[in-house]
């Protein structure tokens, strides 16, 4: 899988707060926003399919 380096910007309290959190579970920053962007990428298909079965 390729990878493409984005920019985003973050609340510093909020990055510092989830630094803090993923480093105690070996979580890193780019591997969890993927798999958050994943999650929603279903999410919103899911509700097209059902706006479109309607």
């Amino acid at each position: 899988m390729a990878t493409r380096r984005q920019n985003i910007s973050l609340d510093p309290e909020v990055f510092e707060e989830f630094c803090e959190y993923a480093a105690r579970k070996g979580i890193k920053i780019s591997t969890w926003v993927n798999q958050q962007m994943k999650a929603f990428i279903e999410q919103e298909k899911k509700l097209e399919e059902e706006k479109s079965t309607k």
